[in-house]
């Protein structure tokens, strides 16, 4: 797993190199239309896309590993307490046994009243020592394991956390390159992003999950796309359906292609409002929220704001419903 780790930090950085830095041909440099304006627009924004995708995967898997290392702490916590208390008997035995001699048959004939007396508390010192000491060599084997896992999971944490770091200092980079793209926009219509539109479109009624996720999804409709947020007042496509399913008690993961991986897959005719739509350029990198009528409400890209597109805006990857 941990080769695994490394090899998808080395395509993440890869990517980042390529993107970032693969220079505009001197042709495409002052595009004459809007559509070719457009054209440029598209492509920065899904190579950002990908990019915001890796961040988010990479941050997804960070926090859920560092959830686990939480709970197998919890979870080891008590076999801590009761291996110091075991560990404690057998040091009280040892040091009794120091200091009046070992348990013997001529000592314990001696304190003993009668036969049955001295075999009982024999027996039962005996009995007493050798319990302790198998406690507390079960719990030795016990914590022996919680710290080969708990340096996996370091290890891991290690790694992932190397990378978030290497994503986000590329953030300067991807700023100045979403400089040149919002000159792009505001050079095509007229203003660098896209504006809200005032007043949105009422929800709705529709029952159920589906319809609560829905509901939420309406909400946030001319709120601004940020990369890597999940609201409450900016999103990516994968932090809006993960905002929106926590809404309802959910929890999602915050990329699109670990929430294709989430979901049971279905086809386009059994689409329900509520249920995921990811699309595809080259490989999955965005997801919509599927609302009913043909129509998606998803956070676009850089420059754009929550809004409601049809279905087939773009090519679809897949369909798929969280639960």
């Amino acid at each position: 797993m941990r080769s695994a780790r490394k090899l998808l930090c080395a395509a993440i950085l890869s990517a980042v190199a390529v993107t970032l830095f693969v220079p505009t041909s001197p042709a495409a440099a002052s595009p004459s239309s809007a559509a070719a304006i457009q054209k440029q627009i598209d492509a920065q924004s899904t190579a950002l896309e990908k990019i915001v995708e890796q961040y988010d995967g990479v941050n997804q898997q960070l926090q859920d590993d560092q959830a686990t290392e939480a709970k197998l702490k919890a979870a080891i916590a008590p076999t801590l307490v009761a291996y110091d208390a075991a560990h404690s008997k057998v040091a009280d035995l040892v040091a009794q046994a120091y200091m009046a001699g070992p348990i013997s048959t001529m000592s314990t004939l001696i304190s003993a009243d009668n036969t049955s007396d001295m075999i009982a508390e024999i027996g039962t010192m005996n009995e007493i020592a050798k319990t302790q000491k198998q406690q507390v060599a079960s719990f030795q084997k016990t914590i022996t394991t919680y710290n080969t896992q708990k340096q996996k999971l370091d290890d891991l944490i290690s790694v992932e956390t190397a990378q978030r770091t290497s994503l986000t200092a590329q953030k300067k980079t991807i700023d100045t390159k979403l400089t040149s793209l919002y000159a792009l926009r505001k050079k095509a219509y007229g203003s660098s992003t896209v504006k809200s539109g005032g007043s949105e479109p009422t929800p709705p009624y529709l029952p159920g999950r589906g319809g609560k996720v829905v509901a939420f999804a309406y909400k946030q409709l001319g709120k601004p796309y940020a990369w890597a947020a999940d609201g409450p007042g900016s999103y990516d496509c994968s932090g809006l359906v993960t905002a929106a399913y926590r809404s309802v008690g959910i929890s999602v993961p915050h990329q699109s292609s670990a929430q294709w991986k989430d979901t049971h897959h279905i086809s386009r005719s059994q689409l329900s409002p509520g249920d995921l739509v990811f699309y595809q350029s080259g490989d999955l990198h965005h997801v919509a929220i599927y609302i009913g009528k043909g129509n998606v409400i998803h956070a676009p890209t850089f420059g754009d704001v929550v809004k409601i597109s049809p279905v087939t805006m773009m090519s679809v990857y897949g369909y798929g419903r969280i639960g």
